[in-house]
């Protein structure tokens, strides 16, 4: 009982933090895409949100194997297709990995090739919505009916709907329980991750010394039997630290798989086990 007033009382206060980092990042900057802060208060700001996000995230219990606990990392790449995903495809096939896909519709619509070899090499295709507009999202409530209008986009290519969906900057604390109740009666899944890997962050660094940084964001943070890894395929840094993401976590014991949605497990930050 203690325990659970313990989480709870976290909770309230990382939501009530996360709600005051959002309403002053917008009131300075305006509704404008997060990952996207350049200065130092605004990366700070950020990086507070994805903090107490990722420390929230819960850890779905290790499975065993031939009495060994057996360890799964799931690498997630949000906003694509885009220019570097074709590179991205061709690494994960080189090294026998898998990967889930969280993507926009405006380049679903501009890729729909990508989006097809993504599924036909053993991915998993999922939603990241329409607009990546945080009012529209979640002020304005049209969390579901983006993820709607992508799924559709989506099935129009590979001819079947997706379920599991990744909210834009993370579902706390735009996703609330109206949109929870929403997403769950509409049959959506929602996962957000164990491990930021912070790639956007080094937009303007040499791109060997921000892919160096983003490997060693990851393999640090691998240290549970279930991980779920935040990059994005849009960035030429994400893409070029893939290879060494595999490797390390490879020597870790870990597996790379996809998402599969006959095996969902929930992983929101809000616990919220219906999604």
């Amino acid at each position: 009982m203690h325990n659970g007033i313990r989480m709870t009382t976290l909770v309230k206060r990382a939501l009530l933090i996360c709600v005051g980092v959002l309403f002053l990042y917008e009131a300075m900057y305006g509704p404008t895409h997060i990952a996207r802060a350049s200065t130092e208060d605004e990366t700070k700001s950020v990086q507070l949100v994805s903090e107490i996000q990722t420390a929230l995230a819960p850890k779905e219990a290790p499975k065993q194997y031939n009495g060994q606990v057996r360890k799964v990392a799931y690498l997630t790449f949000d906003d694509g297709p885009g220019k570097y995903t074709a590179e991205l495809l061709e690494m994960l096939k080189k090294e026998d990995a898998k990967a889930t896909f969280f993507l926009i519709g405006a380049n679903v619509k501009a890729f729909p090739d990508l989006v097809k070899q993504e599924l036909a090499e053993g991915h998993y295709v999922g939603m990241h919505s329409m607009t990546h507009n945080y009012k529209k999202l979640y002020t304005e409530g049209h969390y579901v009916d983006e993820m709607k209008e992508d799924q559709s986009l989506i099935a129009a290519i590979i001819g079947k709907s997706p379920i599991l969906t990744r909210p834009p900057y993370g579902s706390m604390p735009g996703l609330n329980e109206a949109l929870r109740n929403k997403v769950a009666e509409g049959g959506f899944k929602v996962w957000d991750w164990t491990i930021d890997s912070l790639d956007w962050r080094y937009n303007k660094m040499p791109v060997d010394a921000a892919s160096a940084q983003i490997v060693q964001n990851v393999l640090a943070g691998a240290t549970n039997p279930i991980e779920v890894v935040l990059m994005h395929d849009i960035h030429p840094q994400s893409v070029k630290a893939v290879p060494g993401i595999i490797k390390g976590l490879k020597e870790k014991g870990y597996e790379l798989e996809s998402y599969q949605e006959d095996e969902h497990f929930p992983l929101n930050f809000w616990h919220d086990k219906r999604m």
